[in-house]
């Protein structure tokens, strides 16, 4: 493991139960999702990340979902432009408590990019046209990829608010995919497994700089699959935070 790994995090708010869904008004438990938040944390800092939390504000129900408001490429932080509206006061803090460590670049209008549209497997940076993510902010995005020395592959999302909300990375070649949710062939040279249709839109997944993979609990049967594999899976249980159509990514920003 590398001497450092952070992990910028953003607490629920209490607000929190008015957070986007693209279904729907679940009856969110707010108290609850802050005990499964505080479960997450400790995952993370057994896992050997160094905790650094953004202050969390009522202003904005969906901060915890603090992936959505940077990408990380290298030496670089491109700050966001999300694609709600409503989120888009979100990416100011988290600028502040990245600049200590990383040059920033941001996303301008009309681009807009979520977080949670991308992921990055060796030197290619996936990123998904949802959406929130057009192909005004994948051109930025593809700028600052370049500069960094990365290639950009865009894959269109079909069934899904973000890209990591149905393709999950567990290891630099590896990714657990929802069927038929987005374009495959841009996936072309990594090994895919597919969650099982029984838990459609209920597996996430979140590699560990430990070596294990943080799964979501509700997805039994695909992280049973992924331990069959070989991968060390642990589970959490999410369950309000996958009320509002978030994942084991969206609650931090690792690097």
């Amino acid at each position: 493991m590398s001497p450092v790994a952070n992990a910028l995090i953003r607490p629920i708010p209490d607000t929190f139960d008015r957070a986007l869904v693209r279904h729907g008004r679940p009856s969110i438990d707010v108290g609850l999702a802050r005990a499964q938040h505080d479960s997450y944390r400790t995952h993370l800092e057994a896992a050997g990340y160094e905790i650094q939390e953004v202050p969390t504000d009522p202003a904005y129900p969906d901060c915890v979902f603090i992936e959505d408001t940077a990408v990380i490429l290298g030496s670089t932080a491109v700050i966001t432009r999300p694609g709600a509206l409503s989120r888009r006061g979100e990416t100011g803090p988290v600028a502040v408590g990245l600049r200590e460590h990383l040059a920033l670049v941001e996303i301008e209008a009309p681009g807009t990019i979520d977080g949670g549209d991308v992921f990055i497997l060796n030197d290619v940076v996936y990123a998904g046209r949802s959406e929130r993510t057009n192909e005004e902010g994948i051109d930025q995005l593809r700028s600052a990829a370049m500069a960094q020395g990365l290639e950009l592959v865009t894959v269109g999302v079909y069934d899904a608010l973000h890209l990591k909300s149905v393709v999950l990375p567990v290891d630099h070649e590896t990714i657990v995919v929802t069927p038929q949710a987005v374009d495959e062939a841009a996936l072309v040279g990594l090994h895919l497994v597919y969650e099982a249709d029984s838990e459609r839109h209920r597996f996430s997944a979140l590699p560990l700089r430990d070596g294990r993979v943080l799964v979501t609990a509700s997805a039994q049967v695909t992280a049973s699959a992924l331990e069959a594999l070989g991968y060390d899976v642990d589970p959490i249980d999410v369950s309000q935070m996958q009320m509002a159509d978030g994942g084991l990514t969206c609650m931090s920003i690792l690097f």
